[in-house]
């Protein structure tokens, strides 16, 4: 693992952790975290990471790290990069706390970037010792001692650095305020779930959004998630399914809007991987509906297409993809890119 301590960040964090807190309060986020309200307390979580996520202050940072990156990956060929996954953990937000995992799920060369945004009082993550490209699944599965794990908390400014390989893990946060951290990804060839792209490249970013904008975006980022709950059990992707979608953003959008399309993907992982444990209603339909206007929305992380693709390989109905094409309707849906095309190959859904 690399460890970087660089001024500018700080600097850089303090206007990243001033806007996390203003979004915490647009939203009413509770720094304190209850089974209870799982979904609801989602849906403002996912608000908060896609609102940072498409900052200018986030993407200050990233020009930053890529500053950096030029000492740190000169013989290592890594040519991509996405824009940061913010990371929000409340006081003992069970949802969060995760088992050891890695992040490297194929051949494309992977370094993570971890970079706290909040001071905190326990260690977030946590970093096994050993590591294994053969039998890291076998790794990921097994109990260690506390001497084979590295717990860090690094304090804001401090840029972690680990390849794909190391198994890692969210801790529970026990402590009494929130905590957030942005990661990135850098990688050797286009990263296939989350945009990304050559180094010599900028990202864009909301240059003018104020409080009143983020809080017009929450709101219709809630509004339109209680509407597609009430949608009828229809065949994925059918023509009523899609009309019925529609309909719905139609009432809401006029043209892309990055904040939520990423939010909606991240809302449909989270009820997907917490649903049957909290209880939800209606969770599979839910999440195929979130990955849908995901999708058509903006297209901000394609693992929503890769989980309508399974889906709909699991019904037997992988021809009702096809209806999509018909509903781009803000001219978002990459259908000739790369990653496109290499989620449905790998679905056989060409």
């Amino acid at each position: 693992m690399i460890s970087i301590s660089d001024d500018q960040l700080k600097t850089l964090i303090i206007n990243n952790k001033r806007l996390l807190d203003d979004l915490v309060k647009i939203s009413h986020l509770d720094d304190k975290w209850s089974k209870e309200n799982f979904l609801e307390i989602e849906k403002k979580k996912c608000f908060v990471r896609g609102s940072l996520r498409y900052s200018k202050e986030s993407y200050l940072l990233i020009k930053r790290i890529l500053t950096l990156s030029e000492n740190i990956f000169k013989n290592n060929e890594l040519n991509f990069y996405t824009r940061v996954y913010p990371m929000i953990h409340l006081i003992n937000d069970f949802s969060e706390k995760s088992n050891f995992h890695f992040d490297q799920n194929d051949n494309n060369k992977l370094f993570t970037c971890w970079l706290p945004i909040t001071k905190n009082d326990y260690s977030p993550i946590s970093i096994l010792k050993i590591k294994s490209k053969k039998f890291k699944k076998i790794l990921s599965k097994l109990y260690y001692p506390n001497f084979l794990i590295n717990d860090i908390n690094p304090k804001p400014g401090n840029l972690k650095i680990w390849d794909g390989h190391n198994l890692h893990k969210g801790n529970l946060n026990f402590s009494n305020k929130i905590s957030c951290a942005y990661q990135l990804k850098f990688t050797k060839s286009k990263y296939i779930y989350d945009f990304s792209i050559k180094k010599e490249f900028e990202f864009s970013f909301e240059e003018n959004y104020k409080a009143d904008s983020y809080q017009n975006v929450y709101f219709k980022l809630i509004d339109l998630t209680n509407e597609l709950s009430e949608l009828d059990n229809e065949d994925i992707l059918s023509k009523d399914h899609l009309n019925n979608v529609i309909f719905i953003l139609k009432k809401y959008f006029l043209k892309k809007n990055n904040i939520i399309s990423f939010a909606l993907s991240v809302l449909s992982q989270r009820i997907l991987v917490n649903g049957n444990k909290f209880k939800l209603d209606k969770m599979e339909q839910n999440s195929i509906n979130y990955d849908l206007c995901s999708i058509i929305l903006g297209s901000e992380n394609l693992i929503s297409l890769d989980r309508i693709c399974k889906n709909l390989n699991k019904k037997n109905i992988k021809s009702n993809i096809k209806n999509l094409y018909d509903y781009n309707i803000f001219n978002c849906i990459p259908l000739y890119g790369d990653e496109w095309n290499t989620i449905m190959y790998n679905n056989n859904m060409n």
